[in-house]
């Protein structure tokens, strides 16, 4: 079975290959620019600006450094020829080292990259290879990728988990579904991503060597210190699988000893539910490591790009031949040490560091340190910036949450709604939701009202919107706004029917997902 789903895969993965720009032949040679895409169209700028401050916890103004940015952006688009495309370098609020573009010729570099480069070849390096891929138009296939969840491959991966179904509690037959079908969306994906990532590289690496940077300094410290990440996150996710799978081996013991329970309370009773319960511990646990088996193994076909090392040792085999006989350039590490000790710049990144502090102070319950962290974290230049204030709002609240600490929770949230610079769309969510909690419905409705009407042009606000109209229980305007995303929005069309879902359809689906799932393990084992 696992040999049929793995086959079907290869034939779609072969399939996606060619429909690659260029064929799936097409490859940049490094040294070289590969001639410039024509008849380009261009969404708009200022409204891709406004959907990335709907993601996450939004974007980070950093006026200074995002001035000596956009100029090396600038260099970067001269020396690949095309001066006058649209776009610019805008700051996420996140501490991982994560880079991205959009269609709209944008790149979107986050604080862990900021704090963590050492030089302005490694920046450029990082800024050269995002915008390889603008220019290679491969955003044209955005609307593939995206709109690849309604192929059938899910059911080939179904095979393998299915029969797992139901035999633990928290992981039912839906369960499996959902998760073989969400396998199944992600080969098709990174079947280009592959592609694109080695075309990236060897773009970037033409541009930074055609401004006189320094490889070492800038690509090999680049995808050096994304490797070296990688593997620490990889890590970090490893431990967190491991307490999932403890989770799911109580839960299941629990449940049996449950479902016992009214068979009597006598001795001979009370061991046998306790030997059920063992059993289904250990059931619990084979089918979740049989679970997360078939997750690594389809996740050697399912990585968005190759090993970064083997991308490193591809590229310094391309680059060291250009070098041969040149004189190696020195790093360019004053000009980005000057950019980061700027005032303003320097205290943002400092701000930043003490609001993860704060966090890490409210994960040990140590609320008085947590407060006194989030007050200098949401000061100077991020006073008015969503993720130092949804800290705060949290060390605010305290352990308990008495009336007075969540009115001064709800202040420090508006801060960032008063903004326009700042607004970011999870504090509208948040103050929303949180109003609503609690009981005041037309405050809440307000509140979200307010947002969605700024971020309407942002397509990832509005399933938060349909969702939170449908808990309001106003689960009419909530179909007929998943209508509208739809129309305007077709790649998020999935997302936005799902959030307009009421619960008895919820329990439908669920329990059609159920049927389905039964049938193909029906079909498999030849029932």
């Amino acid at each position: 079975m696992r040999a049929t789903a793995l086959a079907a895969a290869a034939a779609l993965l072969a399939s996606a290959c060619a429909t690659l720009p260029g064929g799936d032949s097409f490859v940049v040679t490094t040294g070289e620019l590969p001639p410039v895409p024509t008849g380009r169209t261009w969404p708009d700028a200022a409204q891709d600006v406004r959907n990335q401050r709907a993601r996450g916890n939004g974007l980070v103004e950093m006026p200074e450094m995002q001035a000596y940015l956009n100029g090396l952006l600038a260099k970067v688009k001269t020396a690949a020829g095309v001066p006058n495309w649209p776009g610019a370098v805008y700051i996420t609020a996140s501490n991982d080292l994560e880079a991205y573009c959009t269609g709209a010729g944008n790149i979107y570099l986050s604080l862990g990259w900021l704090s963590s480069a050492e030089s302005e070849d490694e920046i450029v390096a990082i800024l050269s290879h995002e915008y390889g891929h603008v220019y290679l138009d491969y955003h044209q296939l955005e609307g593939a990728s995206n709109t690849a969840d309604k192929m059938a491959l899910w059911a080939s991966v179904g095979m393998v988990l299915a029969q797992k179904a139901g035999n633990a509690t928290g992981w039912g037959i839906g369960d499996s579904m959902v998760a073989s079908y969400l396998l199944g969306k992600g080969v098709l994906v990174p079947a280009w991503g592959r592609q694109q990532e080695e075309n990236a590289d060897r773009f970037g690496a033409t541009v930074s060597l055609r401004l006189g940077y320094s490889f070492t300094q800038g690509f090999k410290a680049f995808l050096e210190r994304q490797d070296t990440w990688e593997q620490q996150n990889a890590a970090r996710r490893e431990a967190q699988k491991q307490r999932v799978l403890e989770q799911v081996k109580l839960a299941a013991a629990d449940n049996a000893r449950k479902k016992s329970a009214a068979q009597g309370n006598d001795a001979v009773n009370h061991a046998m539910r306790e030997m059920q319960a063992s059993l289904e511990s250990g059931t619990a646990g084979l089918f979740q490591s049989v679970d997360s088996g078939v997750r690594d193994l389809w996740g050697q076909f399912t990585e968005s790009h190759p090993s970064t090392s083997a991308r490193l040792d591809s590229l310094t085999a391309q680059v060291m031949p250009l070098m041969a006989g040149r004189p190696r350039p020195r790093p360019s590490v004053e000009p980005w040490t000057r950019a980061l000790a700027q005032k303003r710049s320097a205290a943002t990144l400092k701000n930043y560091q003490l609001a993860a502090d704060a966090q890490g102070a409210l994960q040990a319950q140590d609320f008085v340190r947590a407060r006194k962290l989030a007050l200098d974290a949401a000061s100077g230049p991020t006073a008015r910036q969503a993720l130092p204030l949804l800290t705060l709002s949290l060390a605010e609240i305290g352990p308990g949450g008495n009336g007075m600490q969540m009115q001064r929770a709800a202040m420090v949230l508006d801060r960032n709604l008063q903004s326009e610079p700042d607004r970011a769309w999870t504090v509208y969510v948040t103050r929303a939701n949180g109003l609503l909690g609690s009981g005041q419905g037309r405050a809440a409705q307000t509140v979200m009202d307010q947002g969605f009407t700024y971020f309407n042009d942002a397509p990832a606000a509005w399933p938060d919107a349909i969702r939170f109209y449908g808990q309001a229980g106003d689960w009419n305007r909530a179909k007929q706004l998943a209508a509208q995303c739809a129309s305007r929005f077709p790649t998020y069309a999935n997302g936005c029917n799902t959030a307009a879902l009421t619960p008895a359809e919820k329990a439908e689906q669920e329990r059609r997902n159920e049927q389905k799932a039964k049938s193909l393990v029906d079909r498999l084992t030849k029932k």
